[in-house]
């Protein structure tokens, strides 16, 4: 009989670092950045990732004794294992845990934080309202009509509490070329129906490009890195919007550890609804509403839109494709660009690392436009020391752990289950994992074989994406 002591045992480290990155934001908090909320960045992002990282695979345990799963053999599914879809929860309960904390360990949540400079309270209401259904949508199917109809609702909650756009600032040339009357585009009624159409499309957006290993999640992150990064631009100044950036990229890059391939759990439309819906208000008010006019380079969209870019093409060119075919643009299919990439023959990590690499540059031109190119590539800097480490020591140790037999156990007992040793079950499923991870994963092919390495679910791709229904 096995002992379940190796387990924990194995994972220690982890805990360790996990908790040593929550106390080393609250530290933080109280020294250097005073308990002056606009100085928390750095705190929210430690604190937010550490909540996520710890509580992902609690949140997939739990999902697996449940049966909240994604079950393989129903139609378009070509997976064989079942993975949990509740990624979104982490995400959910990273984001608002450590904003909590933060607004605790300062006191007070500012007047200029609640509304349009910083958008914490219209984000928190509308952000829930998105949550909520991307999750009864990950449990029970949601009908098409009311998934939009209630995410124009969380829209027009967002909007009435300060995400909102009521002008587009330009620069002095745009508005000596085009003979504008003021330095910024004024909407004018048009105003509420374009924020919410913002908000609703990125929101579904995101929901599209997750139907790969890590692809929604890793963009993401990088896209709040991004805005974190533009967002403290002098020209720019929105400390409250960066702060609500650097917790969600916390968030992301915690989940990203058992969601990158090979995943473990899905982001599910919970998460990937409610992460479109926060990186597209904070585009609003860190990146569109912000900037100084004389100082800009280029209008401010179009920074929104470097920093959005591939979600954005995807989703274009989703459309495109399908009224060009003559199909309804509602049709799912697998013509997005990442399964374009991995049909070239491309592993899904190979497909993620070039589609970061060019969100990532594109952030770094959005960071330049705005002068904040340095801070930018210092927090990727950062992000990729940790994840260096994570990979190199944390990993290393985990697996070293794997390969001996469990105290209590004969060294090459085997499973009772599969009449395989425990060691030798992981190692094989882990090279399973990476091997079919370079196989393309056509819809139609659901006789593939596929493990939870390589999996592209319905909850998680573009079917039940409000887009696609």
């Amino acid at each position: 009989m096995t002992n379940p002591e190796p387990a924990t045992r194995s994972t220690r480290p982890t805990r360790i670092v996990q908790l040593l990155m929550f106390v080393t934001g609250i530290v933080w908090a109280y020294t250097i950045s005073k308990q002056d909320l606009s100085q928390t960045q750095i705190p929210g992002f430690l604190m937010a990732m550490a909540i996520s990282w710890w509580l992902t695979p609690e949140i997939r345990a739990r999902a697996l004794r449940l049966g909240l799963v994604d079950k393989p053999g129903e139609e378009r599914r070509i997976h064989k294992v079942p993975i949990p879809r509740l990624g979104g929860v982490a995400i959910y309960i990273g984001v608002v845990s450590a904003v909590t904390i933060l607004i605790a360990i300062c006191g007070r949540l500012p007047h200029v934080a609640r509304g349009s400079e910083g958008g914490f309270i219209g984000i928190a209401v509308g952000g829930t309202v998105i949550f909520a259904l991307g999750l009864i949508d990950d449990l029970e199917s949601v009908t098409a009509k009311l998934k939009l109809g209630v995410q124009m609702i969380a829209g027009c909650a967002a909007y009435s509490m300060g995400v909102r756009i009521k002008a587009i600032p330009v620069p002095d040339y745009v508005q000596a070329i085009f003979h504008l009357p003021a330095h910024s585009i004024d909407l004018g009624q048009f105003g509420l129906p374009f924020t919410v159409l913002w908000l609703v499309g990125i929101a579904n957006a995101v929901n599209l490009i997750d139907g790969m290993d890590g692809l929604a999640a890793g963009v993401s992150a990088i896209s709040a890195l991004t805005i974190w990064s533009v967002a403290l631009a002098d020209n720019i100044d929105r400390q409250y919007a960066a702060l609500v950036a650097a917790v969600l990229a916390g968030a992301l890059l915690g989940f990203l550890r058992w969601n990158f391939n090979p995943a473990r759990i899905f982001l599910g439309d919970s998460g990937a609804y409610l992460t479109g819906f926060i990186l597209a208000a904070l585009s609003i008010t860190g990146v569109i509403k912000g900037a100084t006019t004389a100082t800009l380079i280029v209008p401010t969209f179009i920074i929104a839109l470097l920093i959005l870019f591939f979600p954005l093409l995807d989703t274009s060119w989703a459309i495109v494709r399908r009224v060009a075919k003559g199909k309804s643009i509602f049709t799912p299919d697998a013509g997005h660009i990442h399964h374009r990439l991995l049909q070239a023959g491309l592993s899904q990590k190979n497909v993620a690392y070039l589609i970061y690499g060019i969100t990532a540059v594109l952030g770094l031109v959005a960071a330049w436009f705005v002068g904040q190119q340095k801070y930018y590539l210092s927090l990727c800097g950062a992000v990729l020391f940790m994840a260096v480490f994570f990979a190199e020591v944390l990993n290393r140790h985990r697996q070293r752990k794997s390969v001996h037999a469990a105290p209590g156990t004969v060294a090459g007992a085997t499973n009772a289950t599969t009449g395989k040793s425990p060691a030798r079950t992981e190692a094989r499923t882990e090279a399973a994992g990476e091997q079919s991870s370079a196989s393309v994963r056509s819809v139609e092919a659901v006789d593939t074989p596929a493990l939870p390495g390589s999996i592209v679910s319905p909850k998680n791709d573009e079917s039940h994406s409000t887009a696609l229904r």
